[in-house]
Order: C-alpha cells, then structure tokens, then sequence
C-alpha cells in the first residue's frame, strides 16, 4: 500500500471513517471508482478486506482508533489534498439513562462526536483549498432520540449540531457541510444492537443505498449544496 505521502495529488481523494464494516465500508468502495479513497478503521483485516473491492490502489486501508483523537493530526500529516470527507464512524450500544455508565458516555462522545470534530478541524485547510465536501453519516435518532439509546441518541445530535454549525462557518470558504441520516438499515452492527442476526422481513435499508445517497451528496453540481438527507426504508419500522 502506498504512503499518504506517495497519492497523486492530481486525483481527487476522499477519507470515509468507520470504513471496515458496514455502511461505511460501502461508502468506501462506492466512492473509489473515481476517486483515491483513504479507508480509516480499526481492523486491518477488514480493511485490507473491503480494499481488495476495489480496483487496485483505490482504497488505502489507515488503522486509526478514533476513540484516541489525538492520533488524528500526526496520522493524516502527510496528505497532499482532501475532496471529500465522510464521517461514517460511530458507536450504537443499546443504552438508558439508568444504565449509562460514564465511562460509556465519554467513549461515545469521543468517537461519535470529539473525533469527527477533530478530524474535520485537522483537515479543513486542506477542505478549504479544494472547495470540499464534508458529510456527517446522521440517523434518525438526529432529530428523534428513541427509548433505549439515549447515549447514542445524544451523540447524533450533537453532530447535527456540529454539522449546521459547521456549515455557517465555511459558507464563506466554499465548504459544502451535509448530513445523511439513514433510517434503520440492515447492517451487522444496527442488527446486533436490535438483538438481530440478519434482516428478517427485509424492511431495513441496505447498506449501498446510502452510499448512493452519499454519492448524490457529494457529486451535487458546484453551485448547489444538499445539505440533509434523510433516507428512510419504503414501509416504515415500528
């Protein structure tokens, strides 16, 4: 795999976090049919796993534990240039406000909201000279917490918070500042956290329908930004 230093810097590069599972991971293989996409995850089978997806080269694997936000500025040092920034990261245990330990409260603020503030902050000179675009991976639980994940619920608040204030602060700079929120989607996180081993009357979303959401997000013409998607299943989950 290459260095971070040794990417093109003529082609348009994209980081997606939360890239060795899931919704992020299809993020990943979505955007790198065209462009240079830099995986951030914790697992670097998985990673190294979603990167043979792609073409060759396409998908460079970064091991980065992003409860640490420390380690954001010394491991992206070396980029020549940011396109696209997608936050796909996050935490989603089960949790109540009688249960909720603070310990639990602090790891998924750190991951949920803390790094993708600091890596946003890391990365925006290199956002700003390319007129970017930054997209927060939201939920439904963005506007409406639900019983049982009040930590979680929290969390994404707090990031459409950060995500519409952000979006204020780089009007100016040409930043483009979006949020997709998938509802429910048959991912094999969002499954276990409902106590689930697989879709079973397929109602949940799948995972490369909001990575063709975040495409439309990123891809929108340059004088237009999409700022919040909100992508729901067909037959709404009770």
């Amino acid at each position: 795999m290459p260095a971070l230093s040794d990417i093109d810097p003529t082609h348009p590069l994209a980081i997606v976090t939360g890239a060795s599972s899931g919704i992020g991971a299809e993020i990943a293989v979505d955007l790198a049919r065209d462009r240079t996409v830099i995986a951030i995850g914790r697992d670097h089978e998985r990673l190294t796993e979603v990167a043979a997806r792609a073409a060759d080269g396409t998908i460079i694997p970064l091991v980065l534990d992003l409860s640490d936000p420390t380690r954001i500025e010394t491991a992206l040092a070396d980029l020549h240039r940011v396109d696209a920034l997608v936050h796909g990261a996050a935490l989603l245990p089960h949790s109540t406000a009688a249960t909720a330990t603070v310990s639990l409260w602090r790891e998924m603020l750190d991951v949920n909201v803390v790094a993708p503030a600091e890596l946003t902050r890391v990365l925006l000179p290199r956002l700003r000279e390319k007129r970017g675009t930054v997209v927060f991976i939201g939920s439904g639980a963005s506007r409406r917490a639900a019983a049982g994940h009040v930590v979680y619920g929290a969390t994404k608040h707090a990031l459409q918070a950060l995500a519409d204030a952000l979006r204020q602060e780089l009007e100016p700079d040409g930043v483009r500042v979006s949020t997709v929120s998938p509802g429910p989607t048959a991912t094999a996180g969002a499954l276990a956290a409902e106590g689930l081993t697989r879709d079973e009357d397929n109602r949940r979303i799948l995972p490369t329908t909001v990575a063709r959401s975040v495409r439309h997000v990123i891809d929108a013409p340059a004088d237009t930004q999409i700022t919040e998607v909100w992508v729901r299943p067909r037959a709404e989950l009770r």
